[in-house]
């Protein structure tokens, strides 16, 4: 018994033995490449914990961040990707670590209802690669994925003002429906809210405010389904 414990607990470090820190990255990166990314994770934890003066060190540790993103762990990839830059700030592949925590974290970003934190975080930390950045590659990418966390972030508001208005809950309803307007007014969204805004004062019985919210509607987004649909019903067609 005490045999096979011993073996069963040697069985990664046997799998490693002999091999040097070039052996090592050389069969994390065949391990990367056909997809095994826990077993490339673990052939690069045992170079930085080995050979922790190896001159290619900071390919390891991308390649490890890489590795745990690949194998979905986002949270470890992120760390991963943040102590990249924490100690090789100067490298040339900063800009590739920069953009792996910005995607890990669009990554982490929950399905709707949940809260959304790491969505917001997604926001902040892809625009500053947009910034640090500027004129890569990179920078495009996390401008799409920024953009695109915010499209979420103005879809979970909107149903939540669609949840109170179809409860008849119209003060609730108009409140979240202004905060998509003013938030996100780039997004599909914004149209759709403001008709939402027109719809909960007529419900209410607050003309004036029902016609101010159509005339911002009209004049803002006059392109919009929204604004086609509040033209077609004044015309009475």
């Amino acid at each position: 018994m005490t045999l096979l414990v011993a073996a069963a607990c040697g069985g990664a470090g046997n799998r490693y033995q002999g091999m040097d820190a070039e052996a090592l990255y050389r069969m994390a990166t065949e391990e990367y490449a056909e997809n095994e990314f826990a077993n490339a994770a673990d052939a690069l934890d045992r170079i930085l914990i080995a050979y922790a003066d190896w001159e290619r060190l900071p390919d390891a540790r991308m390649l490890l961040a890489h590795a745990h993103y690949g194998d979905g762990d986002y949270l470890t990839a992120r760390s991963e990707y943040v102590r990249f830059l924490d100690r090789y700030g100067g490298h040339e592949d900063a800009v590739v670590a920069a953009l792996g925590v910005c995607r890990s974290l669009a990554a982490l970003s929950p399905d709707m209802p949940r809260d959304q934190v790491f969505t917001r975080d997604a926001i902040t930390v892809c625009r500053n690669v947009l910034l640090d950045y500027q004129g890569t590659r990179q920078a495009i990418d996390a401008a799409g994925l920024a953009n695109s966390m915010r499209l979420k972030l103005a879809e979970k508001e909107y149903l939540t003002a669609d949840f109170y208005f179809r409860r008849k809950l119209y003060f609730s309803a108009i409140k979240y429906y202004e905060f998509v307007v003013d938030l996100f007014a780039e997004t599909d969204f914004a149209p759709k809210s403001l008709a939402g805004i027109y719809y909960s004062n007529v419900a209410i019985g607050y003309e004036d405010e029902a016609e101010a919210a159509k005339l911002r509607l009209l004049e803002r987004y006059p392109e919009s389904p929204e604004a086609a649909s509040m033209r077609s019903n004044a015309s009475g067609s």
